[in-house]
């Protein structure tokens, strides 16, 4: 009869209990599909959602403006004009490789606009535009025009 020790059998269940889990979290089966209308920027799409147009703003990121806003409440510069571009065109390249658009964790905003997750082919939109330095989280201050 072969024995297996009861620590490689305990290890055994804990990989397998947090595989599992790593599954569950990630279930797309909630998501909303969605048709790419058009791009409007760096973090706003305008996408058919159960036969309506909605403007999706991604959430949880914070991308750089293309042009200065009239609130005078922050500085502008020309770097954070170009990285703001780079983010459209990043979406712009990524929606041409999906074949799936979808939606999760929907919130509609007081202006009726929506805050959603964006998945493209079960990735996520926003975490990839993190992950290019395109985009910070929502909640951190930003300094796209600091001198390198």
């Amino acid at each position: 009869m072969l024995r297996i020790p009861f620590k490689f059998f305990f290890i055994a269940i804990q990989a397998l209990i947090f595989v599992s889990g790593a599954t569950a979290a990630g279930c797309p089966c909630n998501y909303t599909e969605a048709g790419l209308v058009s791009v409007v920027d760096g973090d706003t799409l305008v996408l058919e959602i159960e036969g309506e147009e909605e403007v999706v703003h991604i959430a949880n990121i914070i991308v750089p403006r293309l042009e200065p806003d009239n609130t005078g409440q922050a500085n502008w510069c020309e770097a954070e004009g170009q990285k703001a571009i780079a983010a459209e065109q990043f979406i712009y390249q990524q929606i041409q490789a999906t074949t799936e658009i979808a939606v999760d964790e929907q919130i509609r905003q007081p202006n009726g606009d929506l805050k959603a997750v964006v998945y493209l082919n079960n990735v996520s939109l926003g975490q990839e535009l993190l992950y290019k330095s395109l985009a910070i989280e929502a909640g951190q201050k930003h300094n796209w025009c600091k001198s390198s």
